[in-house]
């Protein structure tokens, strides 16, 4: 009467095991995705820090606007991409700063 039944309990148990395995799979998965989308995140607000930094740098020592001779738009080492739009006239400036970084943009705007 009982023929078969240990095959039938293993099958239940390995897919229930299969189950679990797959839903700690996928939360693993999600976690690492969004580790990598805060590191880019993190770097885009560093990129954007830069450009506003240079910018004042520049108004405080009366040179030209743009930080380079690209428009205001540098590339860091680390691939980072910077745009910077500087409006107003002494003493009332405005700055912009965008950070790219892969598909992560953050940007900050001082007024002063």
């Amino acid at each position: 009467k009982e023929d078969g039944i240990a095959l039938l309990i293993t099958v239940v148990i390995i897919s229930a095991v299969m189950l679990i395995a797959t839903l700690i799979a996928n939360i693993v998965v999600t976690q690492l995705k969004l580790a990598g989308d805060i590191n880019s995140s993190v770097t885009a607000i560093y990129a954007a820090d830069s450009g506003i930094e240079c910018q004042l740098y520049n108004i405080r020592n009366g040179v030209s606007l743009n930080c380079d001779t690209g428009g205001g738009q540098l590339i860091m080492f680390n691939g980072a991409e910077i745009s910077t739009v500087v409006t107003g006239s002494s003493p009332n400036f405005t700055v912009k700063s965008l950070g790219s970084y892969r598909t992560t943009k953050r940007q900050f705007e001082v007024s002063f």
